[in-house]
């Protein structure tokens, strides 16, 4: 299984932080425009064993997911591919406090390439290369928005 885990120091509280990302209606305020992320069906606030249900536009073609939270806490969430491209998607958040006012949030992302025809445009390069770029542009986008 391929990884790719990324961080970055946010200047907010951790409890700020966890608030906002438990807000799905903000996912697509930090998520890379390139995506075109657009969220079907969703909880207002993410709880564990609750599925999130997306689109996204990638290597030109417009992808359904569905995504179970399978572990959700003060400082961690944890979802997981239950219908989509790949043949395994896990991706873990984790917050932690530096101070009363920074954080650093960690991105770990647990995946498997698609097979047949779509795993020779979907490669473990490719998607690790996708996913660094949204991190990204994530990062520069929440630092903005805590900020304010």
């Amino acid at each position: 299984m391929a990884q790719h885990i990324t961080s970055a120091q946010i200047k907010c509280s951790a409890a700020a932080l966890r608030a906002y990302l438990g807000a799905t209606a903000n996912l697509t305020k930090i998520s890379d425009p390139d995506l075109d992320l657009e969220v079907l069906n969703a909880p207002e606030t993410i709880a564990e064993g609750a599925l999130i249900e997306f689109r996204i536009s990638a290597y030109g073609f417009k992808q359904r997911m569905q995504h179970k939270y399978t572990e959700v806490s003060e400082t961690d969430i944890v979802a997981e591919q239950t219908d989509g491209p790949t043949r395994a998607w896990k991706h873990r958040q984790t917050i932690t406090a530096v101070s009363d006012n920074e954080c650093t949030l960690t991105d770990q992302i647990d995946f498997e390439p698609p097979g047949g025809m779509l795993g020779y445009v979907m490669t473990a390069a490719k998607i690790k290369d996708s996913i660094q770029d949204g991190m990204d542009y994530r990062y520069e986008t929440l630092q903005e928005i805590m900020e304010a």
